[in-house]
């Protein structure tokens, strides 16, 4: 067989295989922590809203004394306007806590995509050493015969 013009030779291909594993991983930690980082923003602005939530049960919890104030002193208008207010409070902290749990639940810092893309490449190195297996009997001559189980495709 002729080589074309100038493709690399195999032992040249073969040379630069561990640069090209160690790229690799090089790579795929930079992707793993960009994942973290951007996993744990979401995560703080999650905490962020619970935080604004339990503001506002702060309040809610002054409008109540101000509502039961309003109420033993038998004001009708003030006391209704406190339940209104702490009501509306209320409603303003479970809105910013759900939205704080979605985010927190959103925000796992486990990098599942590089994590899949290890899983494939593992995948992909089983392979080429189950090949390089299935040449290295077949160089040496003890190929499985029919009706034997082997590790060749």
């Amino acid at each position: 067989m002729s080589r074309r013009g100038n493709e690399p030779r195999t032992i040249e291909l073969l040379a630069r295989l561990p640069q090209q594993i160690v790229n690799l991983a090089k790579i795929e930690y930079d992707n793993a922590k960009r994942e973290v980082v951007s996993k744990a923003k979401n995560a703080g602005i999650g905490l962020g809203a619970i935080v604004v939530a339990l503001f506002f049960l702060f309040f809610m919890l002054e409008a109540l004394v101000i509502a039961a104030i309003a109420a033993l002193a038998l004001v009708w208008p003030w006391w209704l306007a406190a339940l209104t207010v702490a009501a509306a409070l209320l409603v303003l902290a479970a809105a910013a806590v759900l939205g704080g749990v979605m985010l927190i639940k959103r925000g796992n810092p486990v990098p599942t995509e590089t994590l899949g893309r290890l899983e494939s490449d593992a995948a992909v190195l089983a392979e080429v050493r189950v090949n390089s297996d299935a040449d290295t009997a077949k160089s040496r001559g003890d190929m499985p015969q029919a009706n034997q189980e082997g590790n060749w495709r």
